[in-house]
């Protein structure tokens, strides 16, 4: 009930068919900036909001308010679905967007001893359900639920759950680290090293110069492979996994550490872990 405009990223692919022909020329200019600035950039607290408006509009299908479009640099395409309901009276970054570019911000979980004035802020703890039709003084946990529930016997939507987990980046450009067995070939793409071929073993006499890439993609004995697919040349990855690619499971080697057909024995891991107490780094323990 407190959404009061929509924002997607700007690299959503819905954005250009949601942009109005008077918009263009201002979308693609904000759009192009926005691809300047790398996710860290877009995700910092500090950062200034930016947005741009599309020209159109959609509804919300539980006050029927017609309400804006709009395209934000804090909102990411990697992250849920690349779209946020913009609820500025009780999210943080809504609230400053909806200031800066004059957006209503609607209350509609009340602080206790709420006088009906406007919030200085985004008020994002719990507290009594208003401005939210047949849900108005129920505390806002059971109102967020029994919203939920209405919207699903509504047929308006469905309850998902959604984690705050992204795809661990394991490469980084560096000698040290253990080789990512993957081969690029111009006519089969990506192709992994067959696995009677691994484990791809790092050149000894790579050359460390700062060309800004990992030291391998200078050893070009090292770079160039036959494609495993096809047998036609190929470029082998030159990117090494993360040390805590190997630091996550060298333990499990503990048990078994004679066993030569694998990196460790599945019946004895499976007998011996968890143990009860691990001393270690807090990165490993």
């Amino acid at each position: 009930y407190g959404v009061t405009f929509v924002v997607l990223a700007p690299e959503h692919p819905l954005v250009g068919a949601l942009t109005a022909p008077e918009q263009e020329d201002s979308v693609k200019t904000y759009i192009n900036n926005a691809r300047k600035a790398t996710e860290v950039e877009r995700l910092a607290i500090d950062r200034e909001k930016t947005g741009v408006f599309l020209g159109t509009y959609c509804v919300n299908p539980l006050t029927l308010d017609q309400i804006p479009i709009l395209i934000g640099d804090y909102v990411l395409n990697t992250y849920g679905t690349g779209i946020v309901m913009g609820v500025p009276a009780h999210d943080t970054r809504d609230f400053k967007f909806a200031k800066k570019y004059d957006l209503p911000i609607k209350v509609v979980v009340a602080p206790p001893e709420w006088d009906g004035k406007e919030l200085d802020e985004a008020y994002v703890a719990a507290g009594t359900q208003v401005n939210s039709l047949e849900f108005n003084g129920l505390d806002s946990n059971e109102g967020r639920l029994r919203i939920a529930d209405h919207i699903e016997s509504s047929n308006l939507g469905t309850k998902t759950v959604n984690y705050r987990m992204r795809d661990w980046l394991i490469s980084r450009q560096r000698y040290w680290g253990t080789p990512i067995p993957i081969i690029y070939c111009s006519d089969c793409g990506v192709v992994p090293v067959k696995e009677q071929d691994l484990p791809v073993l790092l050149p000894e006499d790579a050359e460390f110069l700062p060309t800004g890439e990992s030291p391998l993609a200078l050893h070009t004995e090292f770079v160039n492979a036959e494609c495993p697919d096809c047998g036609k040349p190929g470029k082998r990855e030159t990117d090494t996994m993360d040390t805590f690619v190997d630091s996550s499971w060298y333990f499990l080697r503990y048990v078994s550490p004679k066993h030569s057909d694998a990196a460790f024995d599945e019946e004895s891991a499976q007998l011996w872990n968890p143990v009860d107490q691990y001393t270690g780094g807090v990165e490993h323990a």
